[in-house]
């Protein structure tokens, strides 16, 4: 189950990934195309580019959080924290960082050693150490959903300041041709 909670995060961390691509897809047309942003005067287009700057700065720092919510957690199962007794200490025959350590003969020697009591404290550590794990994925991803509303919000009314520099432009005389 915590396996499967890790899984869900990360496709929600993607899909995330794809709408700020999206979002940024808008801004990039609009800082980009040379024929829209013909449509103000320079003095507006200058303050329209100002105006994006902090967006990009916005968007970056949340492609970074996006990142962080996708990458591995640093949650080991502390094996060697264990508060318990010395009869039910977990024998290290599960994790695969401490299975590792040993040889494969070693590691068959422990799992013919291993009593229940220690492997259920070994489940145990592995458990508390998903749920650590998954607890700061989901902050991570309660963060970046919240910064893609913030990214919105910001684009669009980015878009609504353009939409009414450009419907205050005064028009252009019109030019008779004989």
């Amino acid at each position: 189950e915590a396996y499967e909670l890790i899984d869900i995060s990360n496709r929600e961390a993607r899909f995330a990934l794809i709408l700020m691509g999206a979002l940024n897809a808008v801004a990039l047309v609009l800082l980009t195309r040379a024929d829209v942003l013909s449509l103000l005067p320079a003095r507006d287009r200058y303050w329209m580019v100002a105006l994006f700057v902090p967006y990009i700065v916005m968007a970056i720092a949340f492609l970074i959080q996006a990142i962080e919510a996708l990458r591995p957690g640093r949650f080991r199962p502390r094996i060697w924290d264990w508060n318990g007794g010395e009869d039910d200490r977990p024998a290290g025959v599960r994790y695969y960082e401490d299975v590792i350590q040993q040889t494969a003969a070693e590691h068959w020697k422990a799992w013919q050693e291993v009593r229940l009591t220690q492997l259920n404290a070994e489940i145990a550590v592995q458990v508390h150490s998903l749920s650590l794990k998954n607890h700061a994925k989901h902050a991570a991803i309660r963060r970046l959903y919240g910064g893609l509303r913030l990214m919105a919000l910001v684009l669009g009314a980015l878009m609504i300041v353009f939409a009414w520099l450009v419907s205050t432009q005064p028009e252009p005389p019109l030019r008779l041709t004989p």
